[in-house]
């Protein structure tokens, strides 16, 4: 279903299809889903349910999905929606760029003064 033009809602309907192995919704306009039973992934990995959930977004306010395996944005770039290592560590982006700097400074005061 992927490169349609479809806009709006999608189908409650799509929400009911218990045997669904891929959904893909990529590229169209679509602005709400309906709650989609997680996928099973054996067959096609990450690729499973893709929608236009990535950022950043065609529209103004970005299309949420929750249970979706990969996003795609306004380039068509699509990347698997998972969490980074620095978000499995606990940490936001913003302080692990400040703990990589305060590292890279300590690193750089050790080298000039020993």
């Amino acid at each position: 279903l992927s490169y349609n033009a479809f806009t709006g809602a999608a189908p409650e309907g799509l929400g009911e299809l218990t045997q669904m192995n891929l959904l893909q919704l990529q590229s169209n306009r679509l602005t709400e889903l309906p709650n989609i039973p997680e996928l099973d992934e054996s067959l096609y990995n990450t690729s499973t349910f893709v929608t236009d959930c990535g950022v950043p977004s065609a529209f103004d306010k970005p299309l949420e999905c929750d249970n979706c395996t990969m996003c795609c944005n306004a380039n068509e770039y699509c990347y698997p929606q998972e969490d980074t290592r620095t978000v499995e560590w606990g940490m936001s982006y913003g302080t692990f760029a400040t703990a990589l700097f305060a590292g890279f400074v300590v690193l750089c005061c050790v080298v000039v003064f020993f």
